[in-house]
């Protein structure tokens, strides 16, 4: 089964209702990661084997910037979303989870 890392920009109730609709989700709050730097989240995600699922820009710079090698990545723009909408969105493109290459942008 694919594993959903949430970091901690992730919205709870995101995780939540991605958790409901039956994807396995980790969350830095779960994981007792709060407030630790970006690279050490995407360390984490890596070793790990998991999507990370992010509200964070960041990311796409460190990922792109700095080269760092990488499991897939799911940014979401949650500028003017709405918790469903968002949830709705995520749960879609994980239906193809297979399909989603280094980054994919929502």
């Amino acid at each position: 089964m694919t594993t959903i890392y949430c970091d901690e920009s992730v919205w709870m109730p995101v995780g939540e209702g991605l958790r409901q609709r039956g994807w396995d989700i980790k969350t830095a709050t779960e994981e007792g990661r709060l407030g630790e730097e970006d690279r050490s989240q995407l360390r984490f995600a890596v070793n790990g084997g998991y999507i990370l699922l992010t509200f964070d820009d960041d990311f796409l710079t460190i990922v792109e910037k700095d080269g760092i090698d990488h499991t897939r990545i799911i940014y979401v723009n949650q500028a003017g979303s709405r918790i469903g909408e968002v949830v709705k969105k995520v749960d879609k493109l994980l239906q193809n989870a297979d399909d989603i290459e280094r980054i994919h942008y929502i």
